[in-house]
């Protein structure tokens, strides 16, 4: 089904280019800061630079701006801030968690980022900086520090007291309760901490076995746990366990997000740009699926190399041509099929490596019947067809059957071996599949042709 953009955001988007050529900048302004951050930043992807830029300057309030930059793709990030100048940006940084604010500066050029984190006052420098330290896609990286941390010896009626305090705090799902080192020691839900006896300790009423991740943890990891179990927010502890940030839903989705994209951009060779495939030009768009694609070419040729060695028998029995683009293109689907149900059950954690040999037999049992299913249909129609040619409608059968049965082991052998040394299976996978299924399913077919028809 074709994913159809939201009518009314189509509507907005006329409305917003048709003040911007009629210059109604006043009423502009007025329905840019009503829309949604993210509407705003949905509806630029749509628009020329030149659009963009002109709409963003009329966005007079500052914490609207900064949150169209934090929903905003990273290209339009640079793009937007490129004519705003450096104490400008200042103040939109300030108006970030620290996890949005290491977004928007790492989106920009080292040099301008290192000079506008120079810029800010001494404890946001420390807190960016410190963020910034991590590496990307780590929890460290998109983890924020806008949460509410209290002692465990507080009562929670003085608990509760801290919390109505907590105004700059966004995120406020869960209270952890730490010990007089920070480190974690348990969490309690907004709801258990109202309902609990006001008298009582909140090591009391915690719950100790709390959800948690390492500081190095993968970003991947850290979003499979939080779907997995539903938790709202997850606390980020160092090697000490001492609590450093939380990572919120929210992160977990936009992870989940452009995980998913990059896996998918990997595997038809385009991931190196995936925010920016849209904006690009032509040539550029060529220049980074070309190599890709030689992949592609080079199985073409190894193919054509393939039917050339068997033109005796091809021209001999005509009608083996006639049915090469079914059985190939069959295998390949089938190929493709396996290899993204393996490649996506390892990336979400919904297949295990070390039960390979389930996950393996599984796809080449699903192989087999299919291709016995369409082996009879093939079959059926090539004795039908080629009644003449004794033995072709079996060939041909026999042919799609084992050719889908191998397709199928090979697209789902592949990835679990690039995973064992530890090489992303997104990239390789594609190419690798495409070009084998192709010169394996040519290969079958002519060596069950020659043994049932040239012996």
């Amino acid at each position: 089904m074709v994913n159809e953009r939201d009518p009314r955001l189509l509507r907005v988007e006329d409305m917003v280019r048709r003040l911007l050529r009629h210059k109604a900048d006043a009423n502009l302004s007025n329905a840019l800061e009503k829309m949604h951050a993210a509407e705003v930043a949905q509806i630029f992807q749509h628009f020329l630079p030149e659009e963009r830029q002109e709409a963003f300057s009329l966005v007079r309030n500052r914490e609207h701006r900064a949150s169209i930059l934090t929903e905003s793709d990273s290209h339009i990030v640079r793009e937007l801030l490129e004519p705003v100048p450096n104490e400008d940006v200042v103040p939109l940084i300030k108006e970030l968690d620290s996890d949005d604010a290491r977004y928007i500066l790492e989106t920009l050029p080292d040099e301008r980022s290192q000079e506008i984190v120079a810029l800010l006052d001494a404890p946001e420098t420390e807190a960016i900086q410190d963020m910034m330290a991590y590496l990307p896609e780590t929890a460290g990286a998109i983890m924020t520090d806008s949460y509410v941390a209290l002692p465990e010896e507080l009562t929670v009626n003085e608990a509760i007291s801290q919390v109505r305090k907590a105004s700059e705090v966004d995120y406020i799902f869960y209270v952890y309760v730490i010990d007089s080192n920070g480190c974690l020691r348990g969490v309690i839900t907004l709801r258990q901490l109202l309902l609990a006896d006001p008298s009582k300790s909140l090591s009391e009423i915690m719950i100790t076995n709390v959800w948690s991740e390492n500081v190095h943890a993968d970003q991947e990891h850290v979003a499979r746990v939080v779907s997995r179990y539903n938790i709202l927010a997850i606390p980020v502890v160092d090697d000490e366990n001492v609590l450093l940030g939380i990572i919120t839903v929210d992160d977990v989705l936009d992870v989940i997000r452009e995980e998913a994209t990059e896996d998918i951009l990997k595997m038809v060779g385009t991931h190196s740009y995936q925010d920016e495939v849209t904006s690009l030009s032509a040539r550029r768009l060529a220049w980074i699926r070309l190599p890709w694609l030689f992949f592609s070419w080079l199985g073409g040729i190894l193919a054509a190399q393939l039917i050339h060695q068997y033109s005796d028998q091809l021209s001999k029995i005509v009608a083996l041509a006639a049915f090469m683009p079914v059985i190939i293109g069959m295998a390949g689907n089938v190929g493709t099929q396996s290899a993204t149900i393996v490649v996506r059950g390892l990336a979400t954690g919904r297949i295990d490596p070390k039960s390979w040999l389930r996950v393996i037999s599984k796809e080449v049992a699903v192989g087999t019947l299919l291709g016995i299913c369409y082996g009879l249909l093939l079959g059926l129609l090539a004795t039908y067809q080629f009644a003449s040619v004794a033995w072709l409608g079996f060939v041909v059968g026999l042919a799609i059957c084992v050719v889908m049965m191998f397709s199928a082991l090979l697209a789902s052998v592949l990835p679990l071996v690039l995973h064992r040394f530890r090489v992303d299976p997104a990239v390789a996978t594609g190419p690798f599949v495409t070009t084998g299924v192709d010169v394996l399913g040519l290969l079958i077919y002519f060596n069950i042709a020659r043994l049932f028809l040239f012996s």
